[in-house]
């Protein structure tokens, strides 16, 4: 997933929408998958709008998620993004695509 811009709430809740359909696609098969979270081009958020993205977990934990990677340079966010996560043991936060993708590799060998 790609997430750019500064969000409004009817943002945020749009693009929970498109992640929920996407995993119900994804997860069709019911095998477990990895999911890489470019955050490089979104900032930090409006309370209401980081309260709302708490769902995002919500939706992940429902899912067959074996690791989740997460991309995200700036500090800022990654603090904001990591009081979300609320022990989420299979999403790390990364600042470049080559750590995540490497810690991605290490599971997606297997499947």
């Amino acid at each position: 997933m790609r997430y750019t811009d500064f969000w409004s709430i009817h943002d945020a809740l749009r693009a929970q929408t498109i992640f929920q359909d996407a995993l119900r696609v994804a997860t069709g098969s019911g095998a477990a998958f990895t999911l890489l979270d470019d955050l490089r081009e979104w900032g930090p958020q409006a309370q209401e709008v980081v309260e709302l993205n708490k769902q995002f977990v919500t939706l992940c934990r429902k899912a067959p998620i074996s690791r989740n990677a997460m991309v995200i340079p700036r500090a800022l966010l990654r603090i904001q993004i990591h009081r979300t996560l609320d022990g989420m043991e299979n999403c790390r936060v990364f600042e470049t695509f080559e750590e995540a993708d490497e810690w991605l590799g290490e599971v997606e060998s297997s499947f």
